[in-house]
């Protein structure tokens, strides 16, 4: 009888081995959280961002796991452990899909289940756009926009945008209409404003957070801090905004 080769005996070994549900390294990866908004400042880029809707949740020791709808389908996600709440929508970028992922905190496999690094309640994001949108003009404007003094020394958008650098940590003037607002999240007012200038054939439009309040349509002068890179978590990030605004009255 001949000697069964060596490569053929290591594999009736791991063959007769415990035939348990195994973890999947990885199947398929798909974009993982790099920055935020994208198409101007604010925006992000086009690079799979989910929008769910949390239908059941269960709490593990370390993590969280969270069958969620988008669109008409559904699924599991994890996450580190944080207090989801069923019905809420979230967002979140990227995954790295598992299939027969055994969670020994339930003693169950999940057939399809996606590994997520951060996610963000809607209601809670930073007022930006999503994956590559347009902002939205879909808010209905004062029925008489409020029109604020010119100032002199107000820097354009499109030369804000063209030299980034140069005003980064800089106190400066912007004049513009106010195209978007979403008040008080993360304990500020979200405005996008433009000023009718442009960069690359397009509108600029430029997202600034500001305690004090105005409304669609209003045309004012800010005064605040440029920031470049600005993170706020969950995938969420600026590649320049204005911050602690005020409005020159």
């Amino acid at each position: 009888m001949k000697p069964v080769p060596f490569y053929l005996l290591i594999l009736l070994v791991i063959i007769s081995c415990d035939s348990k549900p195994k973890v999947i390294i990885a199947d398929e990866k798909t974009s993982t959280p790099v920055e935020m908004p994208s198409n101007s400042p604010g925006t992000m880029p086009n690079t799979d961002v989910h929008q769910v809707v949390a239908e059941e949740i269960l709490q593990a020791e370390k993590y969280t796991y969270v069958y969620v709808s988008e669109n008409k389908e559904k699924f599991w996600i994890a996450i580190s452990k944080q207090d989801i709440t069923k019905g809420h929508t979230y967002y979140y970028r990227g995954g790295l899909k598992k299939t027969n992922f055994e969670s020994k905190d339930f003693n169950r496999t999940f057939d399809v289940l996606y590994l997520v690094s951060s996610i963000i309640d809607a209601n809670e994001h930073p007022g930006g756009q999503i994956a590559g949108q347009e902002p939205s003009m879909s808010e209905t404007p004062n029925e008489k926009p409020i029109k604020g003094k010119k100032i002199a020394g107000t820097i354009a958008l499109s030369d804000l945008m063209n030299n980034k650098a140069k005003y980064n940590g800089k106190q400066i003037l912007v004049r513009g209409e106010c195209k978007k607002a979403n008040f008080q999240i993360m304990g500020k007012n979200w405005y996008h404003i433009q000023d009718g200038t442009k960069t690359k054939d397009k509108n600029v439009d430029f997202t600034i957070t500001s305690t004090d309040v105005i409304q669609i349509g209003d045309e004012v002068t800010f005064e605040g801090t440029i920031f470049l890179n600005k993170d706020f978590g969950a995938g969420y990030r600026y590649d320049i905004i204005m911050e602690n605004a005020v409005v020159k009255r």
